[in-house]
């Protein structure tokens, strides 16, 4: 399942804006705009950062290695610039598509046209970037893509991409000439640390709003599709019974936590990728058995339409988050997912 909302592109980073406003000033006689708020400590002396053309580079060669490596629906294609989880979760859905041509939709495939970058000025290894990549389908929507250069000899690489959420404000970034300052995963400027927001989004998902007593997490709209499609489920589970007679649902999720980016935004706050699993187990009541009438992609992976036990789907998740700066405060907002389905099994 992705996050696919209607229109093109929707709401985009602000430095796209930002460069227009550069554009805009430097030809007319209007008083320059006021300096933009810091954006994190003051390095000792300036860093490289990745130039557009690099990024367009690095951009344009992740897209054509995912291409070359769904063509062919081998993994091990998706080398040199493709890692990490974004290879087991292909690894997983090609295996998927072999017994069911239907779970090739989910092959979504971020494009070789960069939006926006974000650079790290962070001198130290490894390092990452965050790129704002169009969509390969025509008409689709963007994705913040994770970019990791493990040291100064090796190539930048992609563990994963998440779908831009439409109709969520985005925050503005610095531009790529400029730079953004890298984030660790237990930073405490924020309003929390990515790691504790990150573990705040799992909760969320897994249990609804009752994990966030504090409301510190905006509504979003992957967390609203994750939570009707699990109600759908359980009211056709037990279509003609009282509530969970027939089978309970539940889907739990897990941060894996060796996948991590982040840089911070213009307002000091920061834009955070990270990784989540999930498993979504289906419990057959004692003496019951759920039973589909017809075939679906699960069952023909699976190879039977009776559960009298249990029935269980696993996932993988890119997400995308804002966290604001602990000085502005606010709510942490996730911007972006895109999911895979890994397994099915049941009995």
């Amino acid at each position: 399942m992705t996050s696919r909302p209607v229109g093109r592109r929707g709401l985009v980073l602000g430095a796209g804006t930002l460069f227009v406003s550069g554009l805009l000033a430097a030809c007319s006689d209007e008083p320059a705009p006021p300096p933009a708020p810091p954006t994190g400590k003051e390095l000792a002396e300036p860093t490289p950062v990745q130039t557009e053309e690099q990024f367009t580079t690095i951009v344009g060669e992740v897209n054509a290695d995912v291409v070359e490596a769904d063509e062919a629906r081998d993994a091990s294609l998706l080398s040199p610039r493709v890692s990490g989880s974004a290879v087991h979760f292909r690894k997983a859905s090609y295996a998927l598509i072999e017994k069911s041509d239907e779970f090739a939709a989910e092959l979504t495939v971020p494009g070789a046209e960069l939006v926006v970058p974000m650079s790290s000025v962070t001198s130290d290894f490894p390092r990452v970037a965050i790129a704002l990549v169009e969509d390969s389908a025509e008409d689709g929507v963007p994705y913040f893509m994770a970019l990791q250069q493990s040291d100064a000899k090796s190539s930048y690489t992609s563990w994963g991409w998440a779908q831009q959420a439409v109709g969520i404000e985005m925050p503005t970034v610095p531009s790529a000439l400029k730079g953004s300052e890298q984030v660790a995963v237990d930073d405490e400027s924020l309003v929390m640390t990515p790691a504790a927001a990150l573990s705040l989004y799992a909760k969320v998902l897994t249990d609804g709003d009752r994990a966030d007593p504090d409301d510190q997490l905006a509504p979003n709209p992957f967390q609203t599709g994750v939570h009707e499609g699990i109600q759908a489920e359980r009211a056709k589970l037990n279509e003609g019974v009282e509530r969970d007679e027939a089978a309970t649902v539940r889907e739990s999720y897990a941060v894996k936590e060796e996948e991590f980016a982040g840089l911070r935004t213009d307002d000091g706050g920061a834009v955070v990728l990270g990784t989540l699993l999930s498993t979504r187990t289906v419990t057959v009541a004692e003496g019951a058995t759920v039973r589909y009438t017809e075939e679906n992609r699960f069952t023909t992976v699976i190879g039977r339409t009776e559960f009298t036990s249990k029935y269980v789907r696993t996932y993988g998740t890119h997400v995308a988050l804002y966290i604001p700066s602990a000085d502005g405060g606010g709510q942490v907002q996730p911007i972006g997912a895109t999911r895979t389905t890994l397994t099915a099994s049941g009995e």
